[in-house]
């Protein structure tokens, strides 16, 4: 079932991007999604190590440092830019649906597996070059690993939650309070385990 899910996630991203580029702008089609393809074409315009140069840091330019990259090595494509919005919304449906199953069953997963891959609004920045779909990306790698640790305990599933807060806060810098809260926990924890 999930790959029906996915299929079908595929598809209606695909037809949005279609709808965006030759029928009609979808909304947030224009404004922060043309500043975020100028500067990743500027930074691309003299090669690759000059892309890298232009690292942003912590900074909503961070999707066009990215972009930049890709257009630095096979040239400026908006089409090429909204296909990686549309990998990283596809698959965070995976995800989404890895998490509910983790948490609940498979009905459930499936549910949610079917709200992510078509809820209106997440099918929307999934096609455009915005950076929300890349925040969720992450954001949902950061709720798979802090799951995991809460039942298992080990380092991989830790590290899994640090990699997706610090993935999602490099897009979107309010996302480290995730991770801040996740180690306050853990601290929170260990002592008092040590006084148990």
């Amino acid at each position: 079932p999930v790959a029906t899910i996915l299929y079908v996630a595929l598809a209606v991203r695909i037809l949005a991007i279609f709808l965006n580029n030759s029928v009609f702008v979808l909304p947030d089609g224009l404004g922060d999604t043309q500043r975020f393809e100028l500067r990743a074409f500027e930074w691309s315009q003299d090669g690759f190590l000059s892309a890298l140069d232009n690292y942003p840091g912590v900074s909503s330019f961070f999707i066009s440092w990215v972009i930049a990259i890709f257009y630095s090595l096979f040239g400026q494509s908006e089409l090429m830019a909204q296909s990686l919005s549309l990998f990283f919304g596809t698959v965070s449906v995976f995800l989404g649906w890895k998490l509910a199953l983790k948490l609940w069953d498979h009905r459930v997963a499936n549910k949610a597996g079917w709200f992510i891959a078509l809820f209106p609004s997440l099918v929307l920045y999934s096609s455009l070059i915005l950076r929300e779909a890349y925040i969720y990306f992450f954001l949902l790698i950061a709720l798979n690993g802090v799951v995991a640790w809460t039942r298992d305990k080990n380092i991989k599933s830790f590290i899994l939650a640090f990699l997706g807060f610090v993935g999602a806060a490099l897009f979107h810098d309010a996302m480290i309070i995730g991770l801040i809260v996740f180690i306050i926990i853990i601290f929170l924890q260990n002592i008092k385990n040590l006084f148990v």
